[in-house]
């Protein structure tokens, strides 16, 4: 005990005759680890519930993204249009790029609208129409870089502003293909409805 009370009584070297005595009694401790674990407990609640929402709304994050892809590569392969020799194919191929990037701009924007309203379609559903644009969506960036490389190749002073354009929506077109794969796989693996 002794000993105990000559170490909380010690002056410091540097403390220049001034004692400095701090004794912590067991509930001060206590009750200063309660605060450091209230402290770690509200940040794993917020982490916890960011997790939650995380888990909740996976599906709609996704859908979202490929909605946004989609009218980023329809606005460049319009753009790419106005050039007339850029596109040299026929019209079955422009038909086929639209349709995919339109019919899916209005699909996942009508499913995100309805989960925002509360509806939420079944896992079934949700990984047809995400194999669906893996399908639409892969054929047409392979029409489009078909096109590309016929066509850029072909004339003599190619657009180069146009063809980045149409080579960029291709990009786009493939990057949305693999997160309609990725949706399809994750709501098959979690049959989790949309």
């Amino acid at each position: 005990m002794m000993e105990l009370r000559n170490s909380f009584t010690k002056v410091s070297e540097y403390g220049g005759g001034a004692r400095v005595v701090w004794a912590m009694s067991a509930g001060d401790r206590e009750s200063e680890a309660q605060a450091k674990k209230g402290e770690e407990g509200a940040n794993n609640e917020r982490d916890s519930r960011a997790a939650a929402a995380l888990k909740r709304n996976w599906c709609l994050g996704l859908r979202v993204i490929e909605m946004i892809i989609s009218v980023i590569a329809i606005g460049l392969i319009v753009g790419a249009l106005y050039s007339p020799q850029v596109v040299q194919s026929d019209h079955r191929h422009i038909a086929l790029i639209f349709s995919a990037y339109s019919s899916f701009i209005i699909i996942t924007g009508v499913l995100v609208i309805a989960r925002l309203l509360g509806e939420s379609a079944g896992w079934r559903t949700s990984i047809g129409f995400s194999v669906l644009g893996v399908i639409m969506f892969a054929a047409a960036a392979g029409v489009i870089f078909y096109d590309w490389h016929k066509s850029y190749y072909a004339n003599l002073r190619p657009n180069k502003e146009a063809y980045n354009l149409l080579i960029s929506s291709g990009v786009f077109s493939v990057l949305n293909a693999a997160i309609f794969l990725i949706h399809a796989f994750f709501t098959f693996r979690k049959e989790a409805d949309y």
